[in-house]
């Protein structure tokens, strides 16, 4: 068998995002530049990078403010989200509850308060569906779907500082990572031949040649074919980044729907034990499900967020704000304040302990006094200063000061 050889990442910058399609409907020129050479030299081969033309790129489509409302205002349950730490799932158990809607009761509600705790001690949220629950994000699917003639579904991913979500891995789709908030380091392998169908983690001697190495940054575009081993982590802050999954068919799921169709086509489906057509049964099933999530999205969250789902918010509309200049930053609590001999700071925030340099006395003497500080005074020896404000602020140490 030969093996095709990959041709090099194409580095051209991504456009943003325009308001109203150009192409008839279709999203993928905005995100690969020419839609034919993409479509030749990478569709379903080879990965493509993209740097941004502007941070701005992929705004209004999801943002860390967004996020919070999404997770703080709406009756979100299982499955739309997922927790990973160090490789593995989070046990769903330990961030859901029970929940009263209307005249029901839900026992896999998630619970803001537990989220945020998974979250400041390093575990990587994942959004789910969020074409569900975002409409620009659904419009996006549906463009690009429409353009690549396969649904397409969307995931975002908040990782906290210097952290890892997911171990090496592969996916059974093709995916559009959309780099929004953050940065992140990401590896990705070559195509692993023949095209793996079922997705899941890989050990290192499974992953075969590295073929990008690519920093994410916000505006940036990164597309990883069905079969590409890769894995990422955040820099020195927070990555928000959200993925579009195409799911292209495969010839059991062709040969699967091709024989239901015919099946259908030969009369009405009936159940075994009844005289009832399954398009009747259907319809009023569709009926009932349909007045179900009507009822669902109109019941309002029982007792709000409350201050659990407010601290949530806060966390990640603080992170929001390290994008923006001007953005001050108060302690969470008292400060007790250390010095070393060396002439370096330990500071104890109460839930963590950090040590800073000597640079940082002022700095952090001025916070244990109740006063505030902006990100860039946190930069010494030339790293930049969000990285270390993003760690406290998910640790709670930080909060974002009115």
């Amino acid at each position: 068998m030969r093996t095709a050889t990959a041709p090099a990442a194409t580095t051209a910058p991504c456009a943003p995002l325009p308001a109203a399609p150009s192409d008839g409907g279709g999203a993928l020129a905005p995100l690969v530049g020419d839609p034919e050479e993409f479509l030749r030299r990478h569709w379903t081969r080879t990965a493509l990078l993209r740097k941004a033309v502007s941070p701005d790129s992929f705004g209004g489509l999801l943002s860390l403010a967004d996020l919070a409302d999404l997770l703080t205002t709406r009756a979100l349950r299982l499955p739309h989200v997922r927790l990973v730490r160090d490789g593995q799932q989070v046990a769903e158990s330990t961030y859901t509850g029970v929940r009263r809607i209307g005249h029901g009761t839900v026992t896999d509600a998630i619970v803001p308060g537990k989220v945020l705790s998974h979250f400041g001690l390093g575990a990587t949220l994942v959004l789910d569906a969020v074409e569900l629950l975002v409409p620009a994000v659904g419009s996006l699917c549906d463009r690009l779907a429409a353009s690549l003639s396969c649904p397409v579904d969307a995931v975002a991913f908040l990782t906290p500082p210097d952290r890892k979500g997911l171990a090496p891995h592969i996916d059974d789709e093709d995916v559009f990572v959309l780099q929004l908030s953050g940065s992140k380091q990401w590896t990705v392998h070559e195509q692993l031949r023949p095209v793996p169908l079922t997705p899941g983690a890989l050990p290192p001697s499974a992953l075969g040649p590295v073929a990008l190495t690519p920093l994410l940054e916000p505006g940036d575009l990164l597309y990883v074919p069905r079969g590409t081993p890769h894995h990422a982590e955040s820099t020195g802050g927070h990555s928000l980044h959200l993925s579009l999954a195409a799911r292209r068919p495969t010839l059991g799921a062709l040969t699967a729907d091709t024989l239901l169709a015919a099946v259908r086509a030969a009369g009405p489906d009936r159940d075994l034990n009844s005289l009832d057509p399954a398009e009747e049964i259907g319809a009023l099933v569709r009926a009932h499900a349909s007045g179900a999530l009507e009822h669902l999205d109109a019941a309002p969250v029982a007792g709000g967020a409350g201050r659990e789902g407010a601290a949530l918010a806060g966390v990640l509309r603080a992170l929001a704000a390290l994008a923006a200049p001007g953005a001050r930053y108060a302690a969470s609590g008292d400060i007790g304040l250390t010095y070393e001999d060396d002439g370096s700071v330990v500071a104890d925030f109460g839930r963590l302990r950090a040590r800073f340099p000597a640079a940082a006395r002022v700095l952090m003497e001025r916070l244990a006094a109740g006063g505030t500080v902006g990100a860039e005074e946190f930069t010494f020896d030339g790293a930049s200063g969000s990285g270390p404000v993003s760690l406290l602020l998910v640790r709670g140490a930080l909060r974002l000061a009115p």
